[in-house]
């Protein structure tokens, strides 16, 4: 007997460490995948192109992320509460806008302002319109995308402001301890994002409302103010967003940010953020971040069209979200 039990031992030691695995593999697959894919392609690319591994390389990557950054640490606030915000990409147009126009007149300090406040309003209406009006995320956002975009277009008159300071157009070039400005800037937003989440009753509010709306009613949780706080939030970090890429352009754009409401909501939902809502997190976010942007830098160095990349970007969200599907049906015991 002990010697059968000395033999199957190893075998029972190896069952229950394989059920482990898979475990860990169906509840956090797209937080295993995520990294595991990105490492891949940093090593694909760098096989492919002499020039992707370079520092400078790795510095574009970043001050082109950090806008995507940005928008996204937002929108996983509204996606969080099973929530959509379609409209940051048009938000970012007219906070340019508004940010080119004050700082023309009154300076970089009042521009940045009003730029924030513009951003913030905009996630304000949004908010009152889907708690007060009744009105779904995905048509109230697409409304105002329409509307924000047609006030841009108006107020500009459809073309570029220039004249903006030249010390404001530097922001996108200057770095601190070698790291630039803009990736600065994202960072500090994924710092607030991530604390406000882990460590703030606003953040435990945010999750318990996409997790069980009713239940965080019934638990004296108002409901529709953590809404309007969260696409509030939303809207402010797409005017961070609008800053950054307003420095870069040195201009005032109504057409920027066609591109930020696919990438943000993929890099969210890629990040592991469940469009159900309710459960992930700002840094796992992070990494769908960098996926996206060295996905789309490691293509553009092996001349691969930009319209490619959105079909990738969009059949990588698709992916995404089916995973999502897939590990929401199991856990529901279908």
């Amino acid at each position: 007997m002990q010697a059968y039990g000395e033999k199957t031992q190893p075998l029972d030691g190896a069952r229950y460490w394989r059920q482990i695995l898979v475990r860990i593999v169906r509840e956090r697959g797209m937080e295993i995948a995520l990294p595991a894919a990105t490492i891949g392609m940093v090593i694909l690319f760098s096989v492919f192109s002499e020039v992707f591994l370079t520092a400078q390389n790795f510095r574009n990557i970043g001050v082109a992320a950090a806008a995507l950054a940005a928008v996204a640490f937002g929108q996983t606030f509204v996606i969080l509460t099973a929530g959509l915000d379609l409209s940051v990409g048009s938000t970012v147009a007219l906070v340019s806008v508004v940010l080119a126009f004050v700082m023309r007149e009154y300076g970089i300090a009042p521009g940045i302002v009003a730029a924030l406040i513009c951003g913030a309003c905009v996630g304000l209406v949004n908010g009152l319109i889907i708690t007060r009006l009744r009105v779904s995320p995905f048509i109230a956002t697409l409304a105002m995308l329409s509307v924000t975009a047609g006030l841009a277009l108006n107020l500009a008159g459809g073309v570029p402001i220039p004249g903006l300071p030249s010390s404001f157009g530097q922001l996108a070039y200057r770095s601190i301890l070698g790291i630039p400005m803009p990736v600065l800037i994202a960072a500090v937003t994924l710092l607030l994002a991530e604390v406000a989440l882990r460590y703030t009753r606003f953040g435990r509010h945010v999750c318990a409302v996409g997790g069980n709306e009713e239940a965080a009613r019934l638990s004296g949780i108002r409901v529709e103010r953590i809404r309007i706080a969260s696409y509030a939030f939303c809207g402010l970090t797409a005017a961070i967003g609008a800053i950054i890429l307003t420095a870069r352009v040195s201009s005032g754009q109504p057409t920027l940010g066609a591109t930020l409401p696919l990438e943000s909501i993929a890099a969210v939902v890629l990040g592991g953020v469940s469009l159900a809502g309710g459960r992930g997190s700002a840094i796992n976010v992070a990494f769908g971040v960098a996926f996206i942007s060295i996905l789309a830098n490691g293509l553009n160095l092996l001349n691969v069209s930009s319209y490619t990349q959105m079909m990738i970007i969009g059949m990588s969200l698709i992916a995404a979200v089916a995973l999502d599907q897939a590990g929401m049906r199991r856990k529901a015991g279908h």
